[in-house]
């Protein structure tokens, strides 16, 4: 996997340069984890380690600063950045807490999760693996790599800490954004505000939590199930599936 660096100043290429140098064991490490228990056979050919306008202006118009195909991942490693994006999902809500939250607790173990994330993606054990007409429901999958990513990544404290405020903020705009099912999850949920589109990967991953501690935690148990949906036809839709079992 190489290491390809798509910025606009000095500045920031030694800025990503440090950040890959700095966590470069932790992560050969977690994709040697992933490989092992995770079914990772396959890593993207290059990892773009870009600025914010060069990921979403210039690479591609995705509004989030990472994302992935079969062929490579993008990501943003800038902490001010992503603490800029979570905050302005907060503009239509006036939530101290929540704010407060972003802007004092929010540290490298969370953007290393959220690059993390996008490797999860590379798991053998999806369904309909990066094609673009995908019924597998892919909120499972995006919830699932958030799961995963975060336990490892993340301190048991701050794993908690990022549920519940997730979870309020699920709360919070469920009225606005929530009328619709977990199935319809995908590339529209990028069509509006920042708000829409953490909120469907927060109610995402708070719908694949309930499902793990419904099997005990046992996230490989939850895969054999997704899997025995899909031998039987898939004849309803994933969230009813779960919904029916245990």
């Amino acid at each position: 996997m190489k290491h390809i660096f798509a910025v606009q100043e000095q500045a920031e290429l030694l800025a990503y340069q440090a950040f890959l140098t700095k966590h470069q064991a932790k992560l050969t490490q977690y994709l040697a984890f992933l490989k092992e228990t995770y079914a990772v056979t396959e890593l993207p050919r290059a990892v773009v380690w870009a600025d914010m306008e060069t990921a979403t202006h210039l690479i591609s118009d995705l509004p989030v600063p990472a994302y992935t195909n079969e062929y490579r991942t993008v990501f943003c490693p800038e902490l001010g950045t992503w603490r800029n994006l979570y905050l302005r999902q907060l503009d239509s809500l006036n939530s101290v807490e929540i704010r407060k939250y972003y802007e004092t607790e929010l540290c490298e173990n969370h953007i290393l999760q959220i690059l993390g994330h996008e490797f999860v993606h590379y798991s053998d054990w999806f369904l309909d693996d990066f094609e673009e007409e995908r019924d597998c429901g892919i909120w499972f999958e995006e919830g699932m790599c958030e799961y995963i990513s975060r336990k490892y990544f993340l301190t048991d404290s701050e794993f908690d800490r990022e549920a519940k405020f997730n979870g309020l903020l699920v709360e919070q705009f469920t009225d606005q954004y929530g009328t619709h099912s977990l199935e319809n999850f995908g590339a529209a949920a990028y069509q509006g505000d920042y708000a829409s589109i953490f909120f469907e990967y927060w109610r995402s991953f708070l719908a694949v939590q309930r499902i793990v501690d419904r099997f005990g935690g046992d996230i490989p148990a939850v895969f054999r199930s997704y899997h025995d949906w899909d031998r039987k036809g898939r004849q309803e839709p994933l969230s009813q599936w779960f919904s029916e079992k245990r």
